[in-house]
């Protein structure tokens, strides 16, 4: 059953990473208190989404091409930016996540993971398919371009943005979409930045974003901090016992609030 919000503040769970604490520390650094879980297969400890009010899915290795039946790429990607274990654990936490109906992010290759346990594929390798450049990290820096937000998408609502610039480091991205999702934001055609659920009155909050928020540079960006705090508000508006935590961090006091639907 899932957990509610306490005086201890929200309790968020983030996918492990090579990076994993670049997620920790953004949460950490948010207005409110945020408690973060780190769910991995190392720890083996997916039930813990269970005492989550919302899951972040984290950025990092390639997801298997087998998993959107395109087994015939192994050859064409390297295999050390596959890593099967991280797959089979997040794919089970997306599924408790779902059953739950719980907030999810899903950042670069989260929103991609996502979009193939949605029933989407994968453009494998963007210069290799599109011959398009600009996206990958160069010498492990990420790059910078503009993204074209779709209007009255939920990306659109929370920015306040039809335009913006992001960091960037991939060199994957959502080819064909999942089931029930829609595109919120393309950088060039055909590259896929953003999505979301088609009706999101129907779901649980879900936005996927193929940029990294949570190391932008400029971290008051609305397409840093504004989609933090919508993920962070969905959960203090939706939990039905949530606690508002209001200069936890300056005065080590919780104002104890109840959330008035």
């Amino acid at each position: 059953m899932k957990t509610s919000a306490s005086i201890n503040g929200i309790t968020v769970g983030v996918t492990d990473c090579a990076r994993y604490t670049n997620y920790e520390r953004w949460f950490l650094d948010a207005p409110v208190k945020v408690n973060v879980i780190r769910l991995s297969y190392s720890l083996n400890n997916v039930d813990d989404v269970e005492k989550c009010q919302g899951v972040v899915l984290s950025g990092g290795e390639d997801v298997d091409p087998r998993r959107y039946k395109r087994p015939d790429l192994l050859d064409r990607l390297e295999l050390a930016d596959i890593d099967e274990k991280r797959d089979r654990f997040e794919w089970e936490v997306i599924a408790l996540a779902l059953t739950l109906k719980l907030p999810m992010l899903g950042i670069c290759r989260g929103m991609q993971l996502f979009n193939v346990y949605q029933g989407g594929t994968l453009i494998f390798d963007i210069p290799t398919v599109t011959n398009i450049n600009g996206h990958a990290k160069v010498q492990g820096i990420d790059q910078r371009h503009d993204i074209h937000v779709v209007e009255n998408t939920l990306l659109n609502q929370i920015t306040g943005c039809v335009k913006g610039a992001v960091n960037s480091s991939h060199h994957q991205c959502v080819e064909t979409l999942g089931k029930n999702l829609l595109v919120a934001a393309r950088a060039e055609e055909p590259i896929v930045e953003a999505m979301q659920y088609q009706n999101v009155d129907e779901y649980p909050f879900y936005l996927g974003v193929q940029w990294h928020p949570e190391r932008m540079v400029d971290q008051s960006s609305p397409f840093s901090y504004n989609i933090r705090q919508a993920f962070l508000d969905y959960i203090i508006e939706h939990d039905k016992s949530a606690i508002e935590m209001h200069s936890l961090k300056d005065n080590g006091m919780a104002e104890n609030l109840m959330i008035n639907e």
